[in-house]
C-alpha cells in the first residue's frame, strides 16, 4: 500500500460507536487524512472513500469545501474540516 503523505486530523465521524465498541475503547476520535489536488488520486486508486467518486469529482469536492476535506482512515466517509 502507498503512503498518500496527507496531513492527519482528529475529528468525530459516525463511524467512532462501532468502531469504539469493536475495539473496547472509549477514544471518540479518529484520524482522518486530509484531501489536497496532488493526493486526490491516491484515495481513489487506494478504494479509502466510501462515496463512489472518480478522481476528478473529489478534486472538485475539495475545491468546493476550499482545501479543507478529510477522509476517514476507518470508514471513508468524507468531511469538511476548519483549517
Amino acid at each position: 500500500m502507498s503512503q498518500s503523505g496527507a496531513r492527519q486530523w482528529r475529528v468525530e465521524c459516525d463511524c467512532i460507536p462501532e468502531v469504539a465498541e469493536a475495539r473496547d475503547t472509549q477514544h471518540w476520535e479518529r484520524m482522518h487524512s486530509q484531501v489536497s489536488k496532488a493526493n486526490a488520486g491516491h484515495f481513489v486508486s487506494e478504494n479509502r472513500l466510501a462515496a463512489d467518486l472518480d478522481e476528478d469529482e473529489l478534486r472538485q469536492r475539495h475545491e468546493q469545501a476550499h482545501g479543507a476535506l478529510v477522509v476517514c482512515n476507518v470508514c471513508g466517509k468524507l468531511k469538511e474540516v476548519a483549517g
